[in-house]
């Protein structure tokens, strides 16, 4: 009979049922649509800070990190590469020789950051090819291939089959010049990239440096169901890292100003959430407050039939009830709609009108953000609007409650 009567109340005013019911549909929708998108960014740009950093765990000599100096170098790199390779949860492992040092022309000499790579695995983390916007991707089989960021080429003069003369300083500080070949121009679309990006093979960079079997850097890209932190001190147990002179870091630790700032700004959208539901909470709170006193003359008949004050109160609560479940399986409805629009179509961080944006030396400028469900924060997340909706009518049943029977009958809208 309370169900029944509860569901009747809430639709002989039906405006304020309506205004009531959409603003709990709509702060709830926004909070799931909102986690969606906000946790899909998140593992968006986790994921562009381990492509960033390398992979998610790089091998090099140590203090090479922090200093990126030249002669920290991996004196046997093939051994510890299929070290490396061999251990569980290592999908896989790519070969890197980095070079910093001056390319130069007949026109102009400029600084470049060059990586020598394996081209056939380096794709496995970052397909260069997408961004080749001149020549080609290592396919002429040339001994000296040169790729360069756009910049660069304007900057230099460059045609492709141009000379390019490598400058650097090798593993054992003395000074190389190595001759290469103009193959490829690339476009990251970042401006401090394009003016220093260099390619080239792992065999050519070994050659400018006449350095024999070197590597600079090994990258590792753990398997799916592998925990990074795990493989990680595997990898440091394998090659022997403190005995040999190297350091086996996370991409979380090479890059932790990322990792802070998504969990900085994983915190202030929790608070953004908690904010914008707490003045829809108490805006019901008001609205179901006016609703009371609204029925004040409405309540006090029904007492002198001999529905008790408790009754008149539970009656209420199954009102709020009813209506929050309305208001929820709305919400879920225009929520999941949001969710299923975001992960088709995505929403391009270009669409703020950011043409660059950089963090802790990663490009987030092409970021695409789409949406994703986590199950364990929808579940809680709507526990959580279910109980705060409940319970903002808890006063209002309260006050209802304390009315005495004589004094609201005499009550007059």
């Amino acid at each position: 009979m309370f169900w029944k009567m509860a569901w009747r109340n809430l639709w002989r005013h039906r405006t304020r049922t309506l205004i009531m019911a959409s603003a709990v549909a709509f702060a709830y929708a926004l909070m799931l649509a909102g986690l969606g998108i906000s946790d899909d960014g998140h593992m968006r740009m986790l994921r562009e800070a381990a492509e960033a950093a390398g992979g998610d765990v790089l091998v090099h000599g140590e203090e090479y990190w922090d200093t990126r100096a030249s002669d920290i170098v991996i004196p046997d790199g093939d051994r510890v590469l299929e070290a490396v390779r061999a251990v569980d949860g290592v999908e896989t492992a790519f070969p890197r020789v980095l070079i910093n040092g001056l390319v130069s022309t007949s026109t102009d000499a400029r600084p470049v950051m060059l990586q020598g790579i394996d081209p056939r695995i380096e794709e496995r983390l970052h397909d260069y090819r997408d961004d080749i916007v001149a020549g080609s991707y290592f396919e002429d089989g040339r001994r000296d291939p040169l790729i360069l960021g756009s910049r660069l080429v304007e900057r230099l003069e460059l045609e492709i089959g141009d000379r390019v003369v490598l400058t650097a300083s090798g593993p054992d500080g003395e000074m190389t010049r190595a001759l290469f070949h103009l193959t490829g121009v690339i476009d990251a679309g970042m401006r401090e990239l394009d003016e220093i990006t260099g390619l080239t093979t792992v065999a050519a960079a070994r050659r400018a440096l006449g350095a024999g079997p070197v590597l600079t850097q090994i990258g590792v890209i753990t398997a799916g169901d592998a925990e990074t932190d795990s493989v990680a001190a595997h990898i440091r147990t394998a090659v022997h890292a403190r005995g040999n002179g190297l350091e086996v870091l996370t991409w979380r630790d090479a890059v932790p100003e990322m990792v802070g700032f998504i969990e900085l700004d994983d915190a202030f959208g929790y608070i953004y959430f908690a904010i914008i539901f707490a003045v829809v909470l108490f805006s019901i709170t008001n609205t179901f407050l006016m609703a009371v006193m609204e029925r004040v003359r409405e309540f006090g008949l029904l007492n002198a039939l001999g529905l008790r004050d408790v009754r008149i109160g539970r009656l209420l609560l199954t009102e709020t009830i009813l209506l929050t479940a309305l208001a929820m399986a709305a919400g879920f409805l225009l929520g999941l709609a949001g969710h299923l629009a975001a992960a088709h179509w995505g929403i391009p961080v270009s669409a703020y009108g950011i043409d660059e944006l950089e963090m802790s030396g990663v490009d987030m400028s092409d970021l695409v953000m789409y949406s994703t469900i986590n199950p364990v924060k929808w579940l809680v997340a709507s526990g959580l609007v279910a109980v705060t909706t409940v319970a903002a009518a808890l006063y209002p049943a309260w006050r209802a409650t304390q009315l005495a029977p004589a004094e609201a009958m005499r009550f007059y809208e």
